[in-house]
């Protein structure tokens, strides 16, 4: 359901009892009428709405100022092709005049009640929601192509000759129908679309690039620590090791010089002595010869 919420409504409210248009809503419907082409109001039957489509063009108005809506229907007596159907078959392209009248004012299919053909009225950007639909729309094509499936063919619109309808926006075009179906718009919003994917892409891989760049520099960082760590371990270890031969070396030597003296002073227990500690502990316990 369309949510009719909106600032600064000039519609009068409908009543809810009866059938009957309230003066109020009569004035400001035969205002709107009164603003579209004087050649299609000349269309209407005795150039004017009858009763019984006041209410439905009423209605199509929700949410809009009288302003607002007669600039829609102006914009879309061009863009829509109605003109050009005019002036181009001497009015029978037209068809029903009423049925014009009711495509101009009515609102679009958007569900968003901001959207004026696919822009936010309060802002002049594009509606997010017919960015989606699109895009949801394009998806389901693609799907459709890879599953083998026939594409969808631009339509002609109705009440238009020459004109087509998009099979994205459904927006009409004039000419020969695009091969694809989709419209200049649409085509050039999927190729920003995808430019601007592959921009995402590139970014998302230049960063992977840099966060595995930092990686490997971290991992080669701690690789060299560790070989630096384990350079000082093995050169501590060459140090203790040559420390302790130097140290072997000079109790080797102090060892020698104790037996040589104990060997020149007590000759009979150097020869009996197997040892040092047994050379030191009968040197002293042999009282001195003094």
């Amino acid at each position: 359901m369309r949510d009719e919420s909106g600032p600064g409504t000039s519609v009068p409210a409908q009543r809810v009892q009866g059938l009957e248009l309230s003066g109020e809503q009569v004035a400001v419907v035969k205002r709107v009428v009164a603003s579209l082409p004087a050649e299609l109001v000349a269309l209407l039957p005795y150039g004017g709405l009858p009763k019984r489509n006041r209410r439905q063009v009423l209605e199509a108005m929700a949410g809009r100022t009288t302003q607002q809506v007669i600039e829609r229907a102006a914009r879309r007596w061009v863009e829509h092709g109605y003109a050009d159907a005019f002036h181009s078959a001497g009015g029978k392209g037209i068809g029903s005049a009423v049925g014009v009248v009711v495509a101009l004012l009515k609102p679009g299919e958007c569900a968003y009640a901001r959207c004026e053909d696919g822009t936010d009225i309060d802002t002049g950007r594009p509606c997010p929601a017919c960015v989606e639909r699109r895009a949801e729309r394009r998806a389901a094509q693609r799907a459709a192509a890879e599953a083998g499936q026939r594409m969808p063919v631009a339509r002609a619109a109705a009440r238009r000759p020459g004109w087509w309808v998009c099979t994205v926006c459904e927006n009409p075009g004039k000419g020969t129908a695009p091969a694809r179906g989709e419209c200049g718009h649409c085509r050039a919003e999927a190729e920003s679309a995808a430019h601007k994917l592959a921009l995402q892409l590139e970014q998302e891989n230049a960063a992977r690039q840099a966060e595995q760049a930092k990686a490997a520099a971290f991992a080669a960082d701690l690789d060299r620590e560790a070989r630096e760590r384990a350079e000082a371990e093995a050169a501590e270890e060459r140090r203790a090791e040559l420390e302790r031969a130097a140290r072997r070396r000079s109790e080797e030597k102090e060892t020698a010089r104790i037996r040589a003296e104990l060997t020149e002073q007590y000759p009979e227990l150097a020869a009996m002595s197997g040892s040092v500690a047994e050379i030191r502990e009968a040197q002293e316990s042999t009282p001195a010869p003094f």
